[in-house]
């Protein structure tokens, strides 16, 4: 149960400068490459973040009227732990289907770069179906499939999956991974594209539409607030959201200024509501349930995405190998 307490609050204090220190210290350290520059988004973009804001903020407030809805939502087999599995699984298939392309490229004489696209995309695509079925604990509850004995006595909830054997480290290298992946390889990404060229894996770098979309997960702790790196991926999330907002004010985009002020503001308002009020909740790990679709639909943005890119990549190449050729 969190705390707020002299020694509570001094743990906080101490997640907060570690996590001022490394945005400052990166964005420092990458001054040298020039000032990022945020494109326009699209009007389908801020409609997307502009849902997932609303969306949290309504989970939140499901929450203060009635704990025993907001965590039924949250039970196994329930819309939530269903829809999350259905994302994961399209991004997984936006992988296998960019993988498949870039195979087929490679094989045309697209080059090396085009080998490791479809590596890339192939690891990802794997990654993820394991990470979905693992979500639905292999479909074990849908056909009635009974937990084999040599997992009874190591799983926590006895299913047939291999996350509860260890609950708190899977959980905590799924949420670590995702914010690596959604929230500081997009930040990272925006300072650095200008000085490195990656060519076809550039498709790889997920965009700030990923990082703005599923940036709520950040806001839904309770059991696990205490520890040192969820408050420091909380904390880094607001602090990287203002950053981003500044460089979006700096460029005249009032808009997306105003999603990413909406999302840092609302983040700590979401997270205070889970440590003030932790003991409403009927589970007290019931806000990671949303926590996991948030991460779901950030890879599933991200999966299109790379995939998209991918493939408009392709008649480019083409062109490009038919010009060779031809000059040859």
């Amino acid at each position: 149960m969190p705390q707020v307490e002299p020694y509570n609050l001094w743990h906080a204090w101490v997640a907060l400068s570690l996590s001022l220190a490394a945005i400052q210290g990166f964005t420092r350290d990458a001054s040298w490459l020039g000032t990022p520059v945020l494109r326009l988004a699209s009007r389908r973009e801020l409609w997307i973040c502009i849902a997932m804001l609303v969306f949290s903020a309504a989970a939140a407030l499901l929450f203060t009227v009635d704990a025993a809805i907001f965590s039924a939502l949250a039970r196994e087999d329930n819309i939530f732990e269903w829809l999350s599995a259905l994302l994961i699984f399209a991004s997984s298939a936006f992988f296998a289907s960019a993988a498949i392309g870039q195979l087929r490229f490679a094989y045309g004489g697209a080059g090396r770069i085009a080998w490791l696209a479809a590596c890339a995309a192939a690891f990802f695509s794997l990654v993820l179906f394991i990470v979905g079925m693992e979500e639905i604990s292999w479909m074990q509850r849908l056909f009635s499939i009974s937990t084999p004995d040599a997992l009874l006595g190591l799983n926590k909830q006895q299913e047939l999956n291999l996350h509860n054997i260890s609950t708190g480290s899977s959980e905590l290298l799924y949420y670590a991974g995702s914010f690596v992946l959604l929230t500081l390889a997009p930040f990272i990404w925006l300072y650095l594209r200008k000085g490195f060229a990656l060519g076809r894996l550039e498709a790889f770098a997920p965009s700030v539409l990923v990082l703005a979309a599923s940036a709520p997960m950040a806001a839904f702790n309770s059991d696990n607030w205490s520890m040192l790196p969820t408050q420091m991926m909380v904390m880094m999330t607001v602090i990287i959201l203002l950053v981003v907002a500044d460089l979006a004010l700096r460029s005249g985009l009032w808009r997306e200024f105003t999603v990413l002020t909406a999302a840092a503001i609302l983040i700590v308002a979401i997270q205070e509501l889970f440590v003030l009020q932790a003991h409403e909740l009927v589970r007290i790990w019931d806000p990671t349930e949303y926590k996991e679709l948030f991460i779901a639909v950030g890879l599933a943005i991200y999966g299109y995405e790379t995939w998209s890119r991918l493939r408009s990549s392709a008649p480019t190449t083409e062109l490009r190998i038919g010009r060779r050729s031809m000059a040859g």
